[in-house]
């Protein structure tokens, strides 16, 4: 039983105003299985209406229960992961746990040091975004009984649950609105081909484009990261080359973002010269100037469906299915138009 801490209120305060018994509280306070979603629901209301505190030192010394997830994303000053683990943090925190964050900075060896970390600190399980395609630190996790579930970006070699958007798909979204608004001179700003998410979205443009054989091949630059800037600089190299270009399709929002400035700078117009389009439909995305044609996954979709893999494995469940594949979405605004003539 997880006892009150620095609190005026009882674990009978809350089973009365949730209206169930105090066995139920408890059950629900230490994460045992077999509640309803609509009972936990009412109790950790209560929970928060009265102020009532959970001494989980206390608890984890009894259980050997932490209730401490880790959260180990690329780089948490991306508008994407920034929003993700603030999703992530709120399911987690709905099911009273506590959620410990890494930035690996696309860092393999700095992800291994925040594997062991999260071994040291007896977190009950990991939730990552993979620094690269290589993760040789995840075999720790294996070693010591720590379940994980990889999201947005999968190692080579993980087979364990995880959560990603159709990448493949997405490039062939953006390609096919291209194509179908007139455009045959396309380019593609390519985050680092070292993550495999890059490699599919650039997969699924290519494979679009060339199913129109009378179309010249689309252009590419590699981007040295995600970043607006990393945008801006790949865009001005593309209209340095001096190739004839009319649409551009971006790895990821910032990227188109960045993108757009470049164009602007270059005495260009978006979209009456070049139609952009990018993927992930952060917040910023809609209110640009113009608004951003965007490839849209769900980032709430994905924290949530992350969570439950995690809680699901913690309760020693077998996820069905261990890898979930969420659908992109078109979402066309104002940075695409129609091809002009000539």
């Amino acid at each position: 039983m997880v006892k009150a801490k620095r609190s005026l209120a009882t674990m009978r305060d809350v089973a009365e105003l949730a209206g169930v018994s105090k066995q139920t509280v408890s059950a629900v306070l230490n994460g045992k299985p077999g509640i309803t979603a609509e009972t936990q629901a009412r109790i950790w209301q209560a929970v928060a209406t009265l102020g009532y505190q959970l001494d989980n030192v206390a608890s984890s010394l009894r259980t050997g229960h932490t209730r401490t997830i880790a959260l180990l994303v690329s780089d948490i000053s991306s508008p994407f992961i920034g929003r993700l683990a603030v999703a992530v943090e709120e399911y987690a925190s709905a099911a009273g746990y506590s959620l410990v964050l890494h930035n690996t900075h696309d860092d393999v060896a700095r992800e291994s040091r925040y594997f062991t970390v999260a071994v040291e600190r007896k977190v009950e399980g990991v939730i990552f975004i993979a620094s690269a395609d290589q993760s040789p630190g995840l075999e720790l996790l294996r070693v010591h009984g720590i379940p994980a579930v990889a999201i947005d970006r999968i190692p080579d070699s993980y087979s364990g649950p995880a959560v990603m958007l159709d990448n493949v798909k997405t490039g062939r979204i953006a390609a096919e609105h291209l194509l179908g608004l007139g455009h045959v001179h396309l380019a593609h700003i390519s985050a680092p081909a070292s993550v495999r998410m890059a490699r599919d979205r650039w997969q699924g443009f290519q494979e679009a484009v060339a199913a129109q054989s009378d179309l010249p091949s689309p252009l590419i630059e590699i981007a040295t990261g995600w970043d607006y800037a990393d945008g801006f600089q790949a865009m001005q190299h593309l209209l340095a080359a001096g190739n004839p270009l009319t649409a551009l399709f971006a790895a990821g929002d910032a990227l188109a973002i960045g993108a757009m400035r470049a164009i602007q700078s270059a005495g260009l117009h978006v979209p009456q010269q070049i139609s952009v389009v990018g993927v992930d439909d952060i917040d910023s995305a809609a209110y640009q100037n113009p608004s951003l044609t965007t490839v849209r996954q769900s980032i709430t979709e994905l924290a949530q469906l992350s969570v439950q893999l995690l809680f699901d494995l913690l309760a020693g469940k077998e996820p069905m299915p261990s890898t979930i594949v969420m659908e992109p979405v078109l979402v066309v605004r104002a940075s695409t138009a129609l091809a002009r003539a000539g």
